[in-house]
């Protein structure tokens, strides 16, 4: 393959908007000696550990707050040891700009029909790997490469928390990073449900709670393994590859899980159709709000009435949940 330089990225998006250019980066990375990255910290969290950057440029906190002068001072200052032949600016490839909204853009009050009729049959991950013109990997997945270290964790799991061999590994996503990523009913379908109908199921939890809801979470013998912030974001995704299933909001974690083919998920989309970052795998639990999808980035979404969650999520019924992750559980040998 051609050699091309170095490389500079630009890219301030989240976690599952880093995870979302990870099939046109691996081919990328083969082009070029050296890959740079220029954004946010959470880009570092999304891909330390790939191989696929050779180092980040973490821009300061109030960056778009500099004035032009104070930001060419900083650059000048924190690149000076850094030479690129090419760049590519992620920015606006999917978040703000060509499928989704924010609230300052003038699209984000056009009609619902209009915003669903734009987005129909995206990839997300193929948008971004059309936007850098890496068409080569178009229809990919974002294929993660496990060290022998984390290999021999993850072999390790069940002894260390002794789970036994046959047990099924239920993985649940507690939180992403807004309002309608939180879903409200875990208690109705794993407590007092799934772990209650299924003995042999072990339930291991991802995400914060400790700001969110309170659940009030009973262990079940020690069925109930909650690891919450005691795993770091890749710790996270790669234990995804030996769960039996995972259920989770539109999150990173849901991105970086679509690596991995064999495992199930179910998906409870709210903003968007969820297929948009899925494979087939994967079982979409949708939102029956007449919101859902609305393909808005908002601070503030509808509350349920005078409930502490959000409407969308509220209207993804537990008997749904528990359904979609029965039959995963029937289907497993």
């Amino acid at each position: 393959m051609r050699n091309y330089g170095n490389l500079m990225i630009k890219h301030d998006g989240a976690l599952g908007d880093q995870g979302f250019t990870i099939p046109a980066l691996r081919l990328l990375r083969k082009s070029y000696n050296k890959v740079y990255l220029f954004g946010s910290p959470q880009a570092v969290v999304a891909l330390s550990g790939t191989n696929l950057v050779d180092r980040f440029i973490i821009r300061p906190d109030n960056w778009y707050e500099l004035s032009i002068d104070s930001k060419r001072d900083w650059l000048n200052k924190n690149l000076e040891d850094i030479s690129f032949d090419a760049s590519i600016n992620f920015n606006g490839g999917i978040l703000p700009g060509r499928y989704m909204y924010h609230k300052e853009d003038p699209n984000f009050n056009a009609p619902a029909w209009w915003i669903k009729k734009k987005v129909e049959s995206i990839s997300f991950f193929d948008a971004y790997s059309e936007h850098a013109g890496v068409r080569d990997a178009i229809g990919k997945r974002p294929v993660i490469d496990i060290s022998s270290s984390e290999k021999f964790w993850l072999e390790g799991f069940r002894n260390i928390y002794k789970i036994p061999d046959d047990a099924f590994l239920l993985g649940w996503q507690f939180t992403g990073s807004s309002f309608i990523k939180w879903y409200p009913f875990f208690d109705e379908v794993i407590q007092r449900g799934i772990m209650k109908k299924y003995p042999w199921v072990y339930v291991i939890g991802l995400g914060d709670i400790s700001n969110k809801f309170k659940w009030d979470i009973k262990y079940h013998g020690g069925r109930f393994i909650n690891l919450g912030n005691s795993v770091s974001f890749r710790e996270a995704y790669i234990l995804t590859s030996i769960l039996n299933c995972l259920v989770s909001p539109e999150t990173g974690i849901m991105v970086f899980a679509q690596a991995w083919s064999h495992v199930p998920k179910v998906l409870l989309a709210t903003h968007t159709y969820g297929y948009h970052y899925t494979f087939g795998e994967t079982y979409i639990v949708q939102s029956e709000a007449n919101c859902s999808p609305c393909y808005r980035i908002v601070e503030r979404c509808k509350h349920d009435g005078n409930k502490p969650w959000s409407l969308c999520m509220g209207r993804i019924s537990p008997e749904r949940v528990f359904s979609a992750i029965e039959n995963v559980i029937n289907s497993f040998n």
